[in-house]
């Protein structure tokens, strides 16, 4: 998975094994989650006092979207569902999920680009942090079809951001509870 050490404590895990008494304890996942309903039970396991164990001798086969628009949305629903779990239990995002909360701000200034070029520097950045780091993993791994993470990457990061900011955004009474 993400990691190759033995294991680890984190906070938010895959639920392929678990106590089922720890899922029972902690009410189960909150169906009303469409998506990200997988780290709000994790939120809630640690605030009744369990933690979670990220194993590294157990393995998943993770098959990814086959289109990048499938992808988009995949995100989009992430993006929303972190959002939902936010503000539910009124927690600050970590840095590593606030830091693609400015991606689609990003993009809508690069949009003020024929106003005033500095407009398009901070996608310009973006974009080549992006594309720099598939290229850099296509190299380091010897696999030249890997060079294209760094699309992938722009495109979760995108729909991320657009997600989180679409929820955080719609008045409490029309926001869908998916």
């Amino acid at each position: 998975h993400r990691h190759v050490s033995e294991g680890e404590w984190v906070d938010h895990g895959h639920h392929a094994l678990m106590r089922i008494a720890a899922f029972s304890h902690a009410g189960g996942y909150d169906e009303s989650f469409s998506h990200n309903e997988d780290a709000e039970l994790d939120y809630r396991l640690r605030q009744a006092g369990y933690r979670i164990w990220m194993s590294g001798r157990t393995h998943m086969i993770y098959y990814p979207r086959s289109s990048l628009k499938s992808l988009y949305f995949q995100y989009l629903g992430y993006g929303r569902g972190r959002a939902r779990n936010v503000l539910k239990h009124r927690m600050v995002p970590k840095v590593r999920q606030m830091v693609p909360l400015l991606v689609a701000p990003v993009v809508l200034l690069a949009l003020f680009s024929f106003v005033h070029w500095l407009a398009a520097v901070p996608f310009l950045l973006w974009a080549a942090v992006c594309l720099g780091y598939g290229l850099a993993t296509a190299v380091r791994q010897r696999n030249a079809s890997i060079a294209l993470a760094g699309v992938s990457a722009m495109v979760m990061h995108f729909g991320w951001s657009v997600g989180f900011w679409q929820q955080l955004l719609t008045p409490r009474l029309q926001r869908k509870e998916s």
